[in-house]
């Protein structure tokens, strides 16, 4: 993969969106997200987002 590409995760809430950015999380693509969302029930590893866009 080129080093300026750039990877887009995109989804409705509650459709996976999260999941996917762990997991290319931890297949080594930084993950670009603002934090705002802590862990809840819903989601005990916590929201990767980013509000802005």
């Amino acid at each position: 993969m080129p080093s300026d590409a750039i990877t887009i995760v995109s989804g409705l809430p509650r459709s996976g969106t999260s999941l996917m950015m762990q997991m290319l999380a931890a297949g080594g693509l930084p993950a670009l997200t603002d934090g705002a969302r802590a862990a809840d029930a819903d989601n005990p590893r916590g929201y990767l987002e980013f509000e802005r866009v």
